[in-house]
């Protein structure tokens, strides 16, 4: 009996030469054992079937009806990358805060409330919530600092500060956002990855400064991040965060200081794969790689990739429930004493 053909349909934008190269080598290297397309989404329903063995994801941030669809997908056993749920979930503060208990150098970080209160709450409703301490706030990130939405992307409402005062300006335009102030990092060099498969990692010299002149950082051909124990350290680095966030597709920044990578900008589930972003040979080498991985996961029925969580396994069971674990082992009881035996009464 044939094999039945697999299938990996990719979801996209506005993008042209991304979509067509990778579609392209998939079509090639599958041998008509695997077969790349676009996806095609219509009204979710919740008995829809697997529509496809692998999902690559590269537009639901900017369309958001797409999200429970791919949701959805996972849970029938579609491989979605990057994984739905936890992209929802996942944000720059805890990706610092995480990254760094794992030996990756990040910039010092805090939150800060919305400016702008929610509407529909009331003073009673932030009462747990205590004045800031600018001057602590200050002297912890230094400056220059960067100003920025604590999950967003796409350089969208990012500011960089160089004194209070331009603090107070920009963090005034942020409205109900939640931002993080971060240290800014004063760097010798800068790096770019593209991870793909969270263990593939191609680093790239760029030049973010470009983003002011142009309003696009630029990537430089260059041999600075293939050897030697600077790019030893990166090449980890970037597997630990991708293996730690669990990302298939992704792209990390490292702001080098001192000889130290510092993890800058790590939270980018859909990054730039544009031929005119990457150039060649690195455009080349990004669609090789992402092609190869779909593949292999597409010919290896990988499960989906969800299976952490909790209603995976009760999936697989039928619902039944997990067997209740005692918190506290109970302490045997002791033999209680026996009784005296009451004096018969007296007779008359």
């Amino acid at each position: 009996m044939a094999k039945q053909k697999k299938t990996v349909a990719l979801l996209v934008g506005w993008e042209e030469t991304f979509p067509k190269a990778f579609i392209e080598a998939v079509n090639t290297k599958g041998n008509g054992e695997v077969e790349a397309v676009f996806a095609k989404v219509g009204v979710t329903k919740m008995n829809d079937g697997k529509a496809y063995d692998v999902i690559v994801d590269r537009i639901s941030h900017e369309i958001h009806m797409y999200k429970p669809w791919l949701k959805n997908q996972a849970l029938k056993g579609a491989y979605v990358i990057n994984d739905p749920f936890w992209w929802l979930a996942d944000d720059k503060f805890f990706d610092n805060a995480l990254v760094e208990q794992l030996g990756v150098a990040v910039p010092k970080t805090v939150v800060l409330p919305s400016f702008t209160p929610n509407p529909n709450t009331s003073d009673k409703s932030h009462r747990n919530m205590m004045l800031m301490d600018w001057e602590d706030i200050f002297n912890y990130v230094g400056f220059p600092c960067f100003l920025k939405p604590y999950d967003g992307g796409g350089w969208k409402h990012v500011y960089k500060c160089r004194t209070p005062q331009e603090v107070f300006e920009n963090y005034a335009k942020s409205g109900q956002l939640v931002m993080v102030l971060q240290e800014g990092i004063e760097f010798e060099s800068y790096c770019r990855c593209l991870c793909i498969g969270k263990d593939t990692v191609i680093p790239i010299k760029y030049d973010p400064g470009a983003k002011e002149r142009t309003g696009f950082g630029a990537y430089v051909q260059s041999d600075e991040f293939e050897k030697g124990p600077l790019a030893e350290r990166i090449l980890r680095d970037a597997r630990v965060i991708n293996h730690a966030l669990g990302y298939d597709m992704n792209s990390v920044e490292f702001a080098v200081r001192d000889g130290i990578p510092y993890a800058i900008d790590f939270m980018n589930p859909a990054p730039d794969m544009d031929f005119y972003s990457l150039t060649e040979p690195y455009f080349k080498k990004v669609v090789d790689a992402f092609s190869d991985y779909v593949i292999e996961l597409a010919k290896s029925e990988a499960d989906t990739n969800t299976r952490h969580y909790p209603w995976r396994d009760m999936l697989k069971t039928g619902g039944k429930l997990p067997a209740v674990k005692a918190a506290v082992k109970a302490k045997p009881r002791k033999a209680a004493a026996p009784k005296a035996k009451a004096e018969p009464a007296a007779t008359k």
